[in-house]
């Protein structure tokens, strides 16, 4: 896809060079795509030569970027046309009210200056707070890197004895989105005389080093969230960049080693080796695409579709976690569809109430069973009775306890009555377990002024005990308005003779993603208790980290390799209809979560 730039910025005949696919302003506003803005922040001595280089690198993503460059106005760029810059550039002042999706900040030739020495230290200041909280992701190149983690960490750089110069091999010692389909080994051309230590970085548990040696100190750093990138090599290099500053030192007398893995066997003579670029070209467009285009928000107002949100029972334990997810659903109008778990644990201690009515159905089996019984087991009768009663009272207490804090009407505290008569008269296992959802579903519609609907109502299994999709999906479409909101219970439906039918464990997963198939919605949203997807089990394994994004399928192959993290048999509803399926944390709401998508 093309980017977007001033008519004039480079010749025609560069631009067919370099194979560098551009866009005019006129004919970009006529498409019906939203363009990535960036800015790219030069401060390189030839700068029309570094911005047909990133040129060449951004225009190989399959997006449409609309570009802006910004020079220091605290500087007079001895290199370049003053009205070349005054043509193309602009200034911080000039920019500080925009909002961009990404930012490019390049090298410069200061780096044995202290900071605070440069000309245009405070304007760069200016610029990398304004990136904090005006730029979804920043990359910082070379030098630039070096300053930003100065100014952003405290982290100094130190001077080497011998220029770091040459196309230097690194291993990726983590997985992230940044190097997604990278080799374990990769190439980086480099260029300067400083360097920041491994052991710096490590001191700050925000940064995670994705590439380092010890000859080069860090060579790839990323933040946790990829907002901010520090790259401290030159992936946009061209073929003969390393070589002409090889020349340049030479002309000048300085004492400069031949550029390391540069030329064929180390060898000027034999020419240039190009061997960074792929790596370079899948970095940048893993940028763009990963850390920048499906992460920033794309509104589209003219669609109006439902979007279903299920809430785990841990997002739904007591009253706060209610709060929460009240303030989550309100805070996007397109939540126009709830589905809730039963109450799940307040704490490690705690017990789940689906665990409780579990326990309450597997006691009524026992009773029953004890019924029928000679006179000589009353006694253990008794005692089942008893704890019936117990388990009963505490999960009534809980509903009981959330509306009270809640303060929900009376009105609610005689469904809760009634629905604990019905679950003592009842003798069946599907209906006592089905109450938690039940009525947690009634507790929320009410906190919400929702309409309550019984997935009785919407949920059909056939005679074989399956669900019965078609039926399902009919009922849904009919049943749910488009221009009404709902509180839906999950984990159950209604069999052909129209009692209560549960699905296994997790099954609150599957309701959500049938009625977010039935209504074609863009997203389902699956709430718990974790940040996402992770690479193992967080309540086992402190360095547990989010998987970002995952496929249908690798999702199904988790769940297979043992991961309770969602019900297998809800993934193909969603997956028909191509539906984005995204984890979130009820407690984190900010937390990027897991998205699942083919």
């Amino acid at each position: 896809m093309p980017v977007i730039i001033p008519k004039d910025l480079v010749g025609e005949d560069v631009l067919e060079r370099e194979q560098i696919f551009i866009i005019g302003e006129n004919r970009a506003q006529t498409q019906d795509i939203r363009p990535i803005k960036i800015a790219i922040v030069n401060l390189m001595p030839k700068k029309e030569e570094t911005e047909i280089q990133f040129l060449r690198m951004l225009s190989n993503t399959a997006l449409q970027i609309d570009l802006d460059l910004i020079r220091m106005g605290s500087h007079q760029s001895k290199n370049t046309e003053m009205e070349h810059l005054n043509k193309f550039y602009k200034t911080y002042d000039e920019i500080k009210n925009n909002k961009y999706d990404a930012m490019i900040i390049t090298g410069a030739p200061v780096e044995k200056l202290e900071y605070e020495n440069i000309k245009y230290w405070q304007e760069l200041k200016n610029i990398l707070e304004f990136a904090k909280t005006n730029v979804y992701s920043t990359m910082f190149i070379c030098w630039a890197a070096q300053a930003a983690l100065y100014y952003y960490y405290g982290i100094k750089n130190e001077v080497v004895d011998g220029k770091i110069f040459g196309v230097f091999e690194y291993e990726k010692l983590e997985e992230d989105k940044l190097l997604k389909g990278f080799d374990d080994e990769f190439l980086v051309p480099q260029s300067r005389h400083t360097y920041v230590k491994e052991k710096e970085v490590r001191k700050h548990s925000d940064l995670k080093i994705l590439a380092s040696r010890e000859d080069t100190g860090v060579g790839l750093v990323t933040t946790r969230d990829n907002r901010f990138i520090f790259s401290f090599g030159h992936w946009e290099y061209d073929r003969e960049t390393l070589h002409s500053e090889y020349i340049r030192d030479l002309e000048k007398g300085l004492e400069v080693s031949v550029p390391r893995n540069y030329y064929k066997d180390d060898t000027p003579e034999k020419g240039i080796n190009v061997k960074w670029r792929s790596a370079g070209n899948l970095f940048f467009s893993n940028w763009i695409n990963y850390c920048v285009y499906q992460v920033t928000p794309f509104h589209l107002e003219e669609i109006q579709q439902k979007n279903v949100s299920k809430f785990g029972g841990t997002s739904l334990s007591d009253a706060k976690q209610f709060s929460k997810v009240k303030n989550i659903i309100l805070s996007e109008d397109d939540r126009g569809v709830i589905v809730v778990s039963a109450p799940g644990k307040r704490s490690n201690e705690d017990e789940k109430v689906t665990d409780l009515l579990i326990k309450t159905s597997d006691l009524k089996k026992r009773q029953e069973k004890i019924n029928k019984i000679l006179a000589n087991l009353k006694r253990e009768l008794n005692i089942c009775n008893f704890e019936i009663s117990k388990v009963l009272e505490t999960v009534k207490k809980r509903f009981e306890d959330i509306s009270l804090d809640l303060n929900l009407n009376e009105d609610i505290y005689l469904e809760i009555e009634e629905c604990f008569k019905d679950i003592e008269d009842s003798r069946d296992p599907d209906f006592i377990i089905s109450r938690g959802e039940y009525l947690n579903a009634k507790l929320m519609a009410k906190y919400l002024d929702y309409e309550f609907i019984d997935a009785l109502e919407l949920i059909a299994f056939d005679e074989a005990g399956e669900i019965n999709v078609e039926e399902s999906q009919s009922n849904i479409r009919e049943k749910i308005k488009l221009n009404k909101k709902y509180v839906v219970p999950g984990f159950y439906g209604k069999d052909l003779s129209g009692n209560v039918k549960t699905f296994n464990r997790g099954g609150s997963d599957f309701t959500g993603s049938i009625i977010a198939s039935a209504l074609d919605s863009n997203i389902y949203e699956n709430w718990t208790d974790v940040d996402g997807v992770m690479t193992s089990d967080p309540r086992k394994d402190n360095n547990a980290k989010t998987i970002p994004s995952l496929k249908y399928s690798e999702l199904a192959k988790i769940i297979d390799d043992g991961a309770e993290v969602y019900q297998k048999d809800a993934i193909a509803p969603v997956m028909e209809k191509n539906i984005t399926i995204k984890f979130l944390n009820t407690n984190s709401p900010d937390s990027k979560g897991t998205v699942v998508k083919d």
